[in-house]
């Protein structure tokens, strides 16, 4: 089910515009049959409230406060319906407004970590009732191609099950074939996979780790270095192998061909950004994309280019509407080593609530 199916087209002369089906919301609620399941639906209702809740009062969203409210309600009632039992610290769209107030916008009320409960509490019947693994905000997760030195070729060999065989470039990147759960991706899950890749079952842990280490930072930049470099020792220093993994160059998107390739054609440019600096998948189905942004990013030689900043803030929109948080460094904040590892590990810190 899409957030679309929500809203109705009402026409007003010339003009149209979408409002809320309150009949079908209505209707969800008290548990009307309609042909879609409890999980979906639960689904579809939490994106829509992450994606119009507003970040400030000035940006009023598709829903109105009284709406809000009333999609609240059908969601804690759906949720109810199928044994999860799920409170927010608000109960319409001012609520949230006073919520974020009273706690001056910090991490806890990222809309995320608010729905975070209910959604791993939907991710772990998924498990129970499919056995399969992370259902993610947007779909199933599998296939983390990382630590990237060259963009690899894939093909699909078996589609219906999603999997894939890099065919090209396989020795400059990594493949994560292994179903994600509930929990995230931990440095455990990873070390234990990284161990059964050629040459690494006999490594001790420690040597298993390191060599593990040294690949991921040999795929990397200076600036990216200090930042794997640094939530490794924050992982060290609360235990290692239950922290989230960090994992670096990250495939969130693939199109087989070049840029180059791309542009030639008349549609052009498809995916205006495939390679993430960064991806961490932390309990409760979160995700976040970590970016290190050079001159490169809104600058060409040395001279500021507004389009080139459109777009990189564009695409983070576009992500962040299929369930990645976002969170950008300037270069400016890695010329000190010292200063930058302290940064990050307060910010690792706030991030994971540990």
């Amino acid at each position: 089910m899409r957030q679309d199916d929500f809203f109705e087209t009402v026409q007003n002369g010339q003009y149209s515009s979408k409002s809320l089906n309150h009949d079908l919301i209505d209707g969800i609620r008290r548990g009307l049959p309609f042909g879609v399941s409890d999980d979906d639906v639960a689904y579809a209702l939490i994106y829509l409230l992450i994606d119009d809740l507003p970040m400030d009062p000035e940006h009023e969203g598709l829903l109105d406060n009284s709406e809000t409210g009333a999609v609240l309600r059908c969601l804690k009632a759906v949720l109810w319906r199928m044994g999860i039992e799920f409170e927010l610290p608000f109960h319409d769209k001012r609520g949230y407004y006073s919520f974020r107030a009273d706690n001056r916008n910090g991490l806890q009320t990222d809309l995320s970590r608010v729905f975070a409960p209910a959604r791993e509490a939907l991710e772990r019947r998924d498990r129970v009732h499919s056995g399969g693994g992370l259902r993610g905000l947007r779909g199933e997760l599998r296939n983390l191609i990382f630590a990237a030195k060259q963009k690899p070729e894939i093909v699909w060999r078996d589609v219906a099950a999603g999997t894939i065989e890099i065919t090209r470039n396989k020795q400059h990147c990594l493949l994560y074939d292994r179903p994600v759960g509930v929990s995230g991706l931990t440095w455990g899950e990873v070390a234990e996979w990284w161990r059964l890749q050629d040459g690494n079952y006999a490594l001790p842990v420690e040597a298993l780790r390191k060599a593990l280490r040294d690949r991921l930072v040999g795929s990397l930049h200076e600036p990216e270095q200090l930042m794997l470099d640094s939530y490794w020792q924050f992982s060290v220093s609360k235990g290692f192998d239950d922290i989230p993994a960090l994992l670096p160059q990250v495939f969130l998107h693939y199109d087989p061909l070049t840029q180059q390739q791309r542009m030639q054609r008349a549609e052009g440019q498809v995916l205006v950004r495939q390679r993430m600096d960064f991806l961490l998948l932390a309990p409760g189905g979160r995700r976040y994309v970590l970016e290190l942004d050079g001159k490169q990013h809104y600058s060409r030689k040395g001279e500021a280019a507004p389009d080139l900043y459109a777009e990189m803030v564009r695409e983070d929109r576009r992500i962040r509407l299929q369930g990645y948080e976002v969170y950008r460094f300037g270069g400016a904040e890695f010329i000190s080593k010292q200063a930058a590892e302290a940064m990050l590990s307060e910010f690792f810190g706030e991030l994971l609530g540990v």
